[in-house]
């Protein structure tokens, strides 16, 4: 559960809610549709109809920011724009039960209960359980104010019994966006540590000689190997076969000093015309999960013909607090919409494993991010 506390559902999945913004519009229309059949033809106008259409106002209000906030191209949902979504759920619930005081609404019927419950529900998966858990303290702490006035009529014997009916949905809500995305957060976490534990195992048993063979781009088992086998076969070394091995070895040396001078991320772009700027060699330090987003946002976007990229630049420098501050700046040539569409994917998935990240429309594509040091995270 640390990981929920500190993390959203979205930040560490993040492909998994790739149409999540599609899910959230429809939170605002619900909302409006049940607000307005309620208030019409379901008798909870109460006296002042005015306060009802107000409330309705802000409950919609409020899920139009969350579906803002949850789009695939915005950074992670901070705790102020959060806040200001609580608020203005808790504002609704207080106005629709000020307008409705001493009318003795049925508990299970109240409009405004309902329509916190949902959009408390679709804010769940992107917010860490830091900032979910205590605004749905206090948006169930509003709910329950409320409905002691909107359900507490004359006639009703036990009114705390019915508030506290009045208000299930909201509990119910807390209870399920909580456990909800602390099981996949927890699922999902303990897959990657599959994950980590077995690119960690292939990576000690690697052979010796796959090793020599990677990092001389095959020149080990095209002359290293057969002229060591000569020489073992052979009944006495001659002068020219000592010069011989005396090349080899100094070959196998530079290549071994190279590759050792050679970032993993200098490797992986070699083949494409990416600009690497990493000096003191950054890229070495992040993490795991990290590294194989890189790659993908990378090896993606010039494998994806539809991308049109042509170049990137990728440029890696200390920022404070431990983190490597990473920047890409990709040329293209597609229109802004069709960018979006095409890049969504790759951009998702880095911001699934980096600490904060933004993305810049022009006349070329940057994404920059803070990513942690490897054992920080």
């Amino acid at each position: 559960m640390t990981t929920w506390w500190r993390s959203s559902a979205i930040d560490v999945d993040t492909l998994s809610w790739l149409t999540s913004s599609l899910v959230t519009i429809w939170v605002p229309i619900v909302v409006a549709v049940q607000g307005v059949v309620s208030i019409t033809a379901g008798g909870q106008a109460g006296r002042f109809v005015a306060a009802q259409i107000l409330a309705l106002l802000l409950f919609v209000a409020a899920g139009i920011l969350t579906h803002v906030g949850s789009r695939p191209y915005r950074g992670r949902l901070g705790a102020a724009f959060s806040i200001t979504v609580f608020v203005l759920t808790a504002l609704g619930v207080l106005v629709s039960a000020a307008g409705l005081q001493g009318e003795a609404v049925v508990p299970e019927l109240w409009w405004a209960s309902l329509a916190a419950a949902l959009i408390a529900m679709s804010l769940a998966p992107f917010l860490p359980g830091r900032v979910f858990l205590p605004g749905m303290i206090g948006l169930t702490a509003c709910t329950i104010v409320g409905a002691l006035g909107a359900t507490g009529g004359e006639d009703v014997r036990l009114p705390v019994a019915a508030a506290l009916t009045a208000t299930s949905p909201v509990l119910f809500a807390t209870i399920g966006g909580s456990v909800l995305t602390g099981i996949m957060i927890a699922d999902v976490v303990r897959w990657r540590a599959l994950v980590d534990r077995g690119r960690a195992t292939d990576a000690q048993e690697e052979p010796v000689v796959a090793v020599l063979e990677r990092v001389t781009a095959g020149a080990w088992s095209q002359r290293m190997q057969p002229f060591l086998r000569s020489i073992a076969l052979a009944e006495e070394v001659s002068d020219r076969d000592r010069r011989r091995a005396a090349a080899l070895a100094d070959e196998l040396r530079r290549a071994l000093v190279a590759r050792d001078a050679e970032s993993w991320l200098s490797g992986i772009v070699a083949e494409w015309p990416v600009h690497v700027d990493d000096p003191h060699r950054l890229a070495d330090t992040i993490t795991v999960d990290q590294r194989s987003a890189i790659t993908a946002l990378i090896t993606g976007l010039f494998s994806d013909p539809e991308a049109g990229v042509f170049g990137a630049r990728l440029r890696l420098a200390a920022a404070g607090d431990d983190a490597v501050a990473v920047a890409v700046t990709v040329s293209l040539d597609l229109p802004e919409g069709r960018r979006t569409t095409v890049l969504a994917p790759y951009y998702l998935s880095v911001r699934s494993v980096v600490r904060r990240i933004e993305w810049r429309n022009g006349e070329s594509l940057v994404v920059s991010f803070d990513v942690d040091a490897a054992g920080q995270r």
